[in-house]
C-alpha cells in the first residue's frame, strides 16, 4: 500500500508519515543497500585473499596455520580430522586464516617461505598500495586481526538483521544478517567475529554450531578469569587468548554433536546387566535381601509373594530401592535394580556394570557361601529394546503412560512432585554454579545471569508431553519469583 508523504503515520504517532516512519524506513533501506554492496566486496575480497594465501603463502603456510587452529596437536590422533568435524570448521578457520594468522618466526624452528608478521589480508593491502578498492580497505581494516567471540542473539528482525551482545566483552551490534536471522532466535550463542563496516554491522567468519544458553555459566566463568580486576574484557584481552578461548569453543562444538550418552542416576553408562545366582533357601536370601527394597517394609512385600504351607518364601518380587532421588528433589526414592528370587534361583536386574558391582558386593555380604555366583548376562541396549515393543512397535509402558496422564489424581500428584521439586531446586549446590544454589548465586549480576540462562535452557528443551512442559514452565516461573528474576514470557 502505497502512503502519501503528507498522510499521517500509520503507526499512530500522530505526525506525518513524511515526519515519522518514512525516515525509519529509507534509513532502513539505505543500510541494507549499502549492506549488500559491502556483501560484493567482501565476497570478491575473499577470494583474492584465499588465491594471495595460496600464491604467496603457500601450502606449507596453511598446514602451519590448519595447526595452529587446532591448538598444536602433538599428533594426528589429537587432531580427529573427521569429514564432518573440518566441514563445520572450515567457515570460522578461512576467515581467520586470512584476517588473522600471520608466521611469526620465532613459533617456528624451521624457517617457512612466506611473508612474515603479516596477515594475508594485510599483505594483500600492502601488495595493492592505493589501487585498493575503497571497500576491501574498509573490510580489511575493520576485521583484520578482529578476534572472535562468544555472541548472544538478543533479537532477531527475521531476513533482515539480528541484534547480538558479546558474552565476553559486552559489546553489542546490529548485523545485517539475512541466513543467520532465519534460524537464530533470542538467547541462541554463536561463535564469530562481528564488526562494524562504514556504519554497517557485519559478520565475517561464524561457527556453524548454535550454543544453547545452558553452557552460559561456562561463558561466565571464561569472562570471569579474563578480567583484571572489575575493568570488562578488551578486545585486546579476547587477541590474546585467542588459541584458548577457540579451543574452548572447539570443545563445546564437539561435545554438543556428540550423540547424546544415556546414564543412569549414579552417571554410569546404561550397560544391562544380569546376574543369575542359586540359593539354598528362597527364605533365607529373603530374610537377608529385603531390606534393600527401600519403598515397602519386608512384612508388605512378604504379603505379595508366594508362600509354602509353612508361610515360608516361594517366591517374590521386589525392587532394589534407596531413599531420595539424584537431581530431582520432587522424587522419594530410586530404584537401582530388580531382585527375583524363585525356589533355588536368584536373578537382579541392574542397568549399568557399576550397579551390578554393587549388588554382587551386597550378595557376598549378606547370602556369603549360601549364594553360588552362576552367570553375569550383559544384554545389547538394542535387543532390550526390540524385546521392549509391542507389536505396533511401542513400548507398551507408552499406552499406560498416556492413559495414567489422562487421570485427575495422577496429574495432581505429578504436579505436586514438580512443584517440590522445583522449590528445592533454589536450594541445590549445582556444579553449572560451581557449587553454589541458585539462591546464593543471583547475589551477584555474573550469578543472576548464570541462573537466568540455566532457567532459559531448561524452557527452551523439546518435549513430546506437553503436559511436562507445561509443569516444567510454570516450575520455573516459581522459581524466578522466590529468587526475585525478571518474568519471562
Amino acid at each position: 500500500m502505497n502512503i502519501g508523504r503528507n498522510a499521517p503515520c500509520p503507526c499512530g504517532s500522530g505526525k506525518k508519515y513524511k515526519k515519522c516512519c518514512l525516515q525509519k524506513q529509507q534509513a532502513v533501506s539505505s543500510v541494507e543497500a549499502h549492506y549488500r554492496r559491502l556483501s560484493k566486496a567482501h565476497d570478491k575480497l575473499a577470494n583474492r585473499l584465499m588465491k594471495q594465501g595460496r600464491d604467496a603463502f603457500g601450502d606449507e603456510a596453511i598446514l602451519a596455520a590448519v595447526d595452529e587452529f587446532w591448538g598444536w596437536p602433538e599428533s594426528e590422533d589429537d587432531l580427529v580430522p573427521t569429514a564432518e568435524r573440518l566441514d563445520r570448521a572450515g567457515p570460522l578457520f578461512w576467515p581467520w586464516f586470512v584476517f588473522s594468522w600471520y608466521y611469526d618466526p620465532d613459533d617456528f624452528e624451521e624457517p617457512l617461505d612466506c611473508p612474515a608478521n603479516l596477515t594475508v589480508a594485510e599483505y594483500y593491502a600492502r601488495q595493492r598500495g592505493p589501487a585498493i578498492d575503497s571497500l576491501e580497505a574498509k573490510i580489511i581494516s575493520a576485521f583484520g586481526r578482529k578476534p572472535y567471540s562468544f555472541y548472544e542473539v538478543l533479537s532477531v528482525d527475521l531476513g533482515r538483521s539480528m541484534v547480538l551482545k558479546d558474552v565476553l566483552t559486552g559489546w553489542k551490534i546490529t548485523v545485517q544478517e539475512c541466513a543467520g536471522s532465519e534460524y537464530l532466535q533470542p538467547t541462541d550463542m554463536v561463535f564469530g567475529r562481528a564488526a562494524m563496516v562504514d556504519g554497517v554491522g557485519m559478520i565475517v567468519g561464524l561457527g556453524t554450531t548454535i550454543i544453547p544458553p545452558g553452557f552460559k555459566p561456562q561463558l561466565i566463568d571464561v569472562r570471569n578469569r579474563l578480567r583484571e580486576g572489575r575493568r570488562p574484557v578488551t578486545d585486546e584481552q579476547l587477541y590474546d587468548w585467542d588459541m584458548d578461548i577457540r579451543q574452548f569453543y572447539l570443545a563445546m562444538e564437539e561435545h554438543l554433536h556428540q550423540p547424546p550418552q544415556l546414564t543412569n542416576t549414579d552417571g554410569d553408562f546404561l550397560e544391562f546387566h544380569k546376574l543369575v545366582y542359586q540359593i539354598e533357601s528362597s527364605e533365607e536370601a529373603f530374610c537377608k535381601m529385603a531390606s534393600l527394597c527401600a519403598t515397602e517394609t519386608p512384612q508388605t512385600l512378604r504379603q505379595a509373594a508366594t508362600l509354602d504351607a509353612k508361610g515360608q518364601i516361594i517366591s517374590v518380587e521386589f525392587p532394589w530401592s534407596g531413599k531420595g532421588f539424584k537431581g530431582h528433589s520432587g522424587l522419594d526414592n530410586t530404584i537401582f535394580g530388580h531382585i527375583r528370587i524363585d525356589k533355588e534361583k536368584m536373578t537382579i536386574d541392574v542397568n549399568s556394570a557399576g550397579r551390578a558391582e554393587r549388588i554382587r558386593q551386597e550378595v557376598e555380604r549378606r547370602l556369603g557361601t549360601t549364594a553360588r555366583f552362576r552367570l553375569d548376562e550383559i544384554q545389547d541396549m538394542d535387543a532390550m529394546m526390540e524385546r521392549s515393543m509391542d507389536r505396533d512397535g511401542k513400548p507398551p509402558s507408552l499406552a499406560e503412560s498416556d492413559e495414567l496422564m489422562k487421570n485427575p489424581e495422577v496429574m495432581a500428584q505429578l504436579q505436586e512432585m514438580m512443584e517440590r521439586h522445583w522449590i528445592g531446586w533454589v536450594d541445590e549446590k549445582l556444579p553449572a554454579l560451581n557449587g553454589k544454589t541458585p539462591r546464593k548465586a543471583v547475589r551477584t549480576a555474573d550469578g543472576r545471569e548464570a541462573v537466568e540462562a540455566l532457567l532459559t535452557d531448561i524452557e527452551r528443551k523439546p518435549d513430546d508431553d506437553g503436559s511436562w512442559v507445561e509443569m516444567n514452565r510454570r516450575g520455573v516461573r516459581q522459581v524466578r519469583e522466590i529468587l526475585g528474576l525478571s518474568k519471562k514470557e
